[in-house]
């Protein structure tokens, strides 16, 4: 039985292959890209739409709450590295 209140959890390679995406496949950055500079003409809930249609149509078919888990786990990636990297600059001094 499914229950309606759990989310669906991401497996590693669900999170590999989505940042995989973001960083080697130049089509869907064009496609991110022209999709930001309509950002202003859209409604939250049609960009988020669209931007799942986008991810779809790359092979990653997830829906909006994996999206947000995604997108966290990469912010929170980054940050985690650029403190790294911030850290190893103030040792190298």
């Amino acid at each position: 039985m499914k229950w309606p209140w759990k989310k669906k959890t991401l497996s590693f390679d669900e999170a590999a292959r989505f940042n995989w995406a973001l960083d080697t496949n130049a089509e869907l950055r064009q496609e991110l890209d022209e999709l930001a500079k309509q950002y202003t003409n859209l409604s939250e809930k049609e960009y988020r739409r669209k931007l799942l249609l986008l991810f779809q149509g790359n092979g990653l078919v997830i829906d909006a709450d994996q999206l947000d888990m995604l997108l966290l786990l990469r912010q929170k990636t980054d940050q985690m590295l650029l403190r790294r990297e911030a850290d190893h600059d103030e040792e190298t001094r």
